[in-house]
């Protein structure tokens, strides 16, 4: 039995600590707030509830299966299959329905313009082959190099390297598939979920689309923070020794690694560290987006799917503002309606509505005042541009009484760890991007990271497998010195 420090409670460290207390450790979980979650906290005015955080779940087993690890199946929230995946929509034209089932999505696609339900058919395709020569390698064990990675991929056949090898950019592979523009910027939002350019990131992201399709998009009943509340619970069930509102920072001495509190020094044979490897950076490499969102609640119950996207009108244009470290002038907005498939979210008769759209990542060696002052002004900007442009959508919206209730700018993302605001941290651009991700060994001998900064990436479920993954390299270190 050893002596391990998780420091951060996100879900990474949850699943890190609950791996290592099964296994037998005496872990200390380190939070520096007063509650556990990192990113993926809820917000609550008047009986409605929005996370702040994630709001959507794809692959479902895999945090079904961390909960089995853990044996707290009991714990577990109920999850919500949406069958229209989201809506996506544009002012100078019909929408398009992203629904799981297909051939209802094609359908809808076709109502944009003939052929393109068959040129979709043809894109899941392609996503699925993209899936199978990068996806399941990537997420079958930590990325320790080249050598071991192109083993897993070889396993699958010289096929599946060459389609690898042939990825081009996300939006590339869009305008390949699509004739209208509003359906290859449905592919190019794909490379968001990375905080991401489509013009930049590599045509691997088209993978989420197979993902979407095959394990569904998922809502977690009571918002994310359900989840982060069954997972705090099987962790501490499990022994693990939870300190919260306590900042942690490891340092190494001798041989020896120690946890640094306002309490003092505490020694531990190996550290997880679920915070952002880029948090202490402060080189100006460019970082992936940022967001600014804010929190509505609606006085009437709005004829809203769960997930909507209303598209700009140039989003090359947005693009570049994004990646210029401009705050764009006519921003995509993601609108996340959590009531349409869960009553626990919202009172009878009410709406709640988490709106955000993309934000770039500041300097991190820019004065803060500078910062905080631009983002008082973009803020009030953008949230004004928001509700006009929603209100123009639906004009039941428009007439409702509705309140502004919480704002989350990447001022706020940047306090709570995020390097620059950015959610994502490391900006995978270019074909072989996602390989340059920090790695989760540090340069120090027992020290690891795990968290949407590190490998494999940002999203619940990658997140999750992060934690798992690291205390597997905890393991391993602690066994080869023993």
């Amino acid at each position: 039995m050893k002596r391990v420090a998780v420091i951060g409670g996100g879900f990474g460290g949850l699943s890190a600590a609950g791996e290592l207390a099964r296994q037998g450790h005496h872990v200390t979980l380190f939070e520096g707030a007063d509650t556990l979650g990192g990113k993926a906290q809820a917000v609550t005015h008047d009986g409605v509830v929005l996370d702040t955080g994630p709001t959507l779940l794809t692959m479902p087993d895999v945090v079904a299966e961390q909960f089995t690890r853990l044996g707290a199946v009991d714990l577990l929230p109920r999850f919500h299959r949406l069958e229209l995946q989201s809506r996506y929509v544009w002012d100078d034209g019909p929408a398009f329905d992203c629904w799981e089932a297909l051939e209802r999505a094609q359908a809808s696609a076709d109502g944009l313009a003939p052929g393109e339900g068959a040129a979709l058919g043809r894109f899941t395709k392609d996503a699925e082959q993209i899936w199978r020569a990068a996806g399941e390698p990537y997420l079958e064990a930590p990325y320790e190099g080249v050598a071991s990675f192109m083993a897993r991929v070889l396993k699958r056949g010289l096929a599946t390297v060459a389609t690898g090898l042939k990825l081009a950019t996300l939006d590339e592979l869009g305008r390949r598939h699509f004739r209208t523009p509003q359906l290859q910027q449905f592919v190019g939002r794909f490379a968001t979920y990375a905080g991401a350019s489509p013009y930049d990131a590599s045509a691997a992201f088209a993978m989420i689309a197979h993902l979407e399709r095959a394990f569904g998009v998922h809502h977690v009943e009571g918002g994310m923070g359900a989840l982060v509340r069954g997972l705090a619970a099987a962790v501490q069930r499990l022994g693990v020794d939870v300190r919260l509102s306590q900042r942690a920072k490891w340092v190494q001495r001798g041989s020896e690694l120690l946890v640094t509190t306002a309490g003092g020094d505490e020694r531990f044979d190996a550290v997880v560290v679920n915070q952002d490897p880029l948090a202490e950076r402060k080189s100006a490499e460019p970082l992936a987006m940022s967001g600014f969102v804010f929190h509505v609640d609606v006085q009437r119950r709005l004829d809203w799917p769960h997930h909507t996207i209303l598209f700009g009108r140039d989003y090359r244009r947005e693009f570049d503002q994004l990646f210029g470290g401009q705050v764009p002038d006519e921003p995509t907005i993601y609108v996340n309606h959590p009531a349409a498939s869960d009553a626990t979210m919202a009172p009878a008769g009410r709406s709640g509505l988490f709106v955000m759209v993309n934000a770039p990542a500041f300097d991190v060696s820019a004065p803060p005042e500078r910062v905080e002052a631009l983002w008082r002004d973009s803020a009030a900007r953008l949230e004004a541009h928001c509700l006009k442009r929603l209100a123009a959508w639906d004009p039941a919206f428009a007439r409702a009484t509705k309140t502004v209730f919480a704002r989350r700018t990447p001022v706020d993302l940047a306090a709570r760890g995020a390097p620059g605001g950015s959610i994502y941290g490391f900006l995978p651009h270019g074909k072989f991007g996602a390989f340059r991700r920090p790695r989760m060994r540090s340069a120090t001998p027992g020290v690891f990271y795990a968290g949407g900064g590190t490998y494999p990436g940002g999203g619940v479920f990658m997140v999750m497998l992060s934690g798992r993954f690291a205390s597997g390299l905890v393991q391993r270190h602690l066994e080869a010195r023993a």
